[in-house]
Formats: structure tokens, sequence, C-alpha cells
């Protein structure tokens, strides 16, 4: 049976031996998705509210202004699922730590 220890241990040994082309291959895909997420904002803008409300067409920058915006406004108050997850994940491993000892008495 693997523990928490030796499964960390094993993601630590990948992460040291992968390092060199992981960084450049997130870079590649974080910039990737900056551009797509741009440009598919700016589209849909283009394809939907201009058509339909006779706004004005918005560029790039503006439609990362229009998410970051929509991030302040509608998610300021929410707490991030990967944090309650990794806190739920650290309260199981110490219910079953302080139910050990109780199991070997």
């Amino acid at each position: 049976m693997n523990t928490y220890e030796e499964r960390r241990e094993r993601q630590r040994r990948f992460l040291r031996q992968n390092f060199i082309w992981l960084v450049p291959v997130g870079a590649f895909v974080g910039i990737g998705l900056f551009i797509g997420l741009g440009f598919l904002v700016t589209w849909l803008w283009r394809m939907t509210l201009v058509d339909i409300f006779g706004v004005k067409p918005i560029s790039f920058w503006q439609a990362w202004g229009v998410m970051l915006l929509s991030q302040i406004l509608f998610k300021a108050h929410m707490q991030s699922s990967f944090r309650s997850m990794r806190d739920r994940h650290y309260e199981r491993a110490a219910s079953r730590a302080a139910e050990a000892p109780e199991q070997q008495v």
C-alpha cells in the first residue's frame, strides 16, 4: 500500500526528471490559452453583441478587460474548489492518522 509520502516523492522525482521539457511546454500552453481566450471573447462579442444590440466591436485587450471585470464581479467571494479539495484531503489524512493508534491497541 502506497502512503501519501511515497506518492508525493514519486511526483517530485517525476518533476525533477522532466523539468527541462515541462517548463517550455507549460509556457507554450499558457501563452496559447491567453491568446486563444482573448480572440475567442473578441470573436463572440463581434458575432453576438454587435448584431443583436448594435454595440461597437472590441479589441483583444478590451476582451481581456471584460474577462477580468467579470472575474472580479462574479467570483470575488467564491472559494477555489482546488483549495477546498486539498483541505478535505488533509482533514481525511489527519483523521486516519488519529484513528490508527486506536486500532493498534
